[in-house]
């Protein structure tokens, strides 16, 4: 029955999908209910219609334990270079596993457009098992040092490479102690039965060390490696409850020690303590060195070196990076910072000249230390015949179907999909023009974002809901640039946006701060309902906003900060003594934070631009962090 509606079709006819009337809310339900008949229907009634591998594609997954491998590949080959086509291919691939149908998987798998699925590439390595092709069993080596849990899938591929002695008992070791780091006990001690398993790696023992180090170190003998690690893991765990009494342990507990053990005692004490902004981290990282930490460590012990200003520490660390990362922007401008500050300000100049032609926060920052003021370039505008063009491509054609039946989610991956195989900025634009009469913002910005000569701002940062952001602004005293900032960051514009956390509209307000602000702004009838109404949501995070700009003295940045992390966060970051608000910003311990901080500033610095009011200079909103005060809560979220 299935194979039918896969096969006898007729080539599919690019017509709308409103024309023939599939319901998506329907397919939805039938297939979330299992409802075979109804989506059999649905599969007949969508023949021809632009939508109408979706049908076949719920029909297909409903039924997946089922179906035969001619069914899919039917499925896979009609519908191939479609997002739903390679959604289904993951499935698929994860049921030729379970059926252990080894020369199909490896055949679909090297058809993945991203096969960077852990489950598949563990069942990619496999079938190289089954299959005695070496060389896939020998690329899965990497997974096992990887800091995330794995499925299933992996264990019989590592017991293989254990078998084959491609890995080791030094991998071993090296693997529980990054679980241990991780605080993974549990997970530590699953791994000890590769390496006997050693008593000192006990449920017991592990829990000890756990609730309590400082026991566990005292009666140590330290000299196997089971118990030097169960000593690594007590001083982890120490070091996160009280880093300087780690920092006195470490001398005495590994003195005996080889000097890799001790350096990374002292490395993972280090970045502990950069995590909570210890002052003594970059030390402590110093005495550990940068050997064996991953992009995200290295990164952490370049913040703490910028934390105590440190600068020869700063170029040194960012002199170690691997190519790759040392050439990223951020690690770029701190270079020709840490450069600047030890008085070599030719070679600074140098190295902010090679990152100044994006508009991101740090190439603003460049353009402006090398004394060049951001001139936006004259819009690019697109043509009828362009915008006509790119809205026939048919993943265009299906995003904007889904769309209009409020499938974002979905309506998103196929857009995202047709602008991968976009050429040009002409066609660009063209598409970011296309969405944005359609009225899908985020959609617009994604795809202005990523022109390279030829741009247009006003799709990269567009004003909806302008005069009602200004009015708000204005009677919150706040800067229009600021608040279009912000709502430009935290939803793309678009009105119904709700994050997993309970954020929601335009501002992405959490209830509880949506309705302290309704009561500060005196609007007694409020309920959480309306806050996905646009010009509510604007009164309601401009309110708060203004609430935070109170607070803060008018400090942007670190209302920035506390509009994302809460102002207790932002407050807690500050210094005894008044700080560079760069160094600030970098060194927030919370990456999503630290990232937000910049965009939204940036986001700012080019709505002035646009506004041609307000703060026009990005160095100019980043006022210098005061010293931190005595935080009192006042009952604000």
């Amino acid at each position: 029955m299935i194979a039918k509606y896969l096969i006898t079709l007729p080539s599919l006819a690019l017509v709308a999908s409103a024309h023939a009337g599939l319901s998506l809310d329907t397919l939805k339900q039938a297939s979330k209910t299992r409802d075979i008949a109804t989506l059999q229907q649905l599969v007949s009634d969508s023949e021809g219609d632009v939508l109408e591998m979706y049908p076949r594609y719920y029909l297909l997954s409903t039924q997946i334990r089922d179906i035969s491998e001619t069914d899919a590949s039917a499925f896979l080959q009609r519908y191939d270079n479609t997002p739903i086509a390679e959604r289904f291919r993951g499935e698929w691939l994860k049921e030729l596993g379970r059926r252990n149908s080894w020369a199909s998987y490896s055949n679909e798998y090297g058809k993945l457009v991203d096969p960077a699925g852990t489950e598949l590439q563990c069942l990619r390595a496999q079938a190289g098992m089954a299959l005695q092709q070496a060389e896939a069993v020998s690329a899965a080596k990497p997974l096992w040092f990887s800091d995330k849990a794995l499925p299933d899938a992996c264990n019989p591929v590592f017991d293989a490479l254990f078998a084959s002695g491609e890995l080791g008992s030094n991998d071993a070791w090296a693997r529980i102690r990054q679980a241990l780091a991780a605080n993974r006990a549990d997970f530590a001690r699953q791994l000890a039965a590769r390496v006997g398993p050693p008593a000192a790696l006990s449920a017991k023992s592990l829990d000890q060390a756990g609730k309590s180090p400082e026991k566990t170190l005292q009666k140590l003998d330290t000299g196997p490696r089971a118990e030097r690690e169960l000593a690594l893991y007590a001083l982890e765990v120490l070091g996160r409850k009280d880093p300087d009494a780690a920092a006195a342990r470490i001398p005495v507990v590994s003195a005996s020690w080889p000097e890799a053990d001790q350096r990374f005692a002292w490395q993972q004490l280090g970045l502990s303590a950069a995590r909570k902004l210890h002052p003594s981290a970059s030390a402590w990282l110093a005495r550990g060195g940068m050997e064996g930490l991953n992009d995200e460590e290295r990164g952490l012990a370049i913040r703490a070196a910028l934390r105590s200003q440190d600068w020869p520490a700063v170029q040194a660390r960012i002199d170690a990076l691997p190519t790759e990362q040392r050439g990223e922007t951020t690690w770029r401008y701190w270079r020709a910072r840490a450069l600047a500050e030890q008085g070599r300000s030719a070679e600074a100049r140098n190295e902010l000249a090679q990152i100044t032609q994006g508009y991101d926060y740090y190439s603003l920052l460049a353009r402006e230390e090398l004394g060049s003021a951001l001139q936006l370039p004259p819009a690019t505008r697109t043509s009828e015949e362009d915008i006509r063009q790119v809205r026939q491509i048919p993943a265009i054609r299906r995003a904007l179907a889904l769309y209009a039946q409020n499938w974002k989610a979905e309506g998103a991956r196929e857009w995202n999909w047709a602008v991968r195989s976009l050429g040009s900025d002409s066609q660009y634009l063209a598409a970011a023009e296309l969405a944005r009469r359609e009225g899908w913002n985020d959609r617009s910005i994604y795809t202005a974002d990523r022109t390279r000569q030829q741009h247009d701002f006003a799709l990269r940062y567009p004003m909806p809901w302008r005069s009602e952001i200004l009015n708000h602004a204005t009677g919150n005293e706040l800067e229009a640039a600021w608040v279009l900032g912000i709502i430009r960051q935290e939803s793309r514009f678009v009105v119904d946006a709700r994050s997993g956390a309970g954020a929601a509209g335009l501002m992405q307000l959490m209830p509880a701060t949506a309705k302290w602000s309704a009561k500060r702004a005196g609007l007694d009838d409020f309920s959480p309902a309306q806050v996905i109404n646009p010009e509510t949501n604007i009164a309601l995070g401009t309110t708060y906003m203004n609430y935070l700009q109170g607070r803060f003295s008018g400090n942007q940045i670190l209302s920035t900060a506390g509009y994302n992390a809460g102002p207790g966060n932002a407050s807690k970051w500050q210094t005894a003594q008044a700080q560079d608000a760069t160094i600030y910003i970098e060194t927030i311990p919370f990456s999503e934070t630290r990232e937000y901080v910049k965009r939204v500033s940036a986001n700012a610095t080019i709505y002035a631009q646009q506004l041609r009011q307000g703060e026009m200079r990005l160095k100019a909103r980043l006022q210098a962090i005061a010293p931190r005060g005595i935080m009192v809560s006042d009952g604000a979220p």
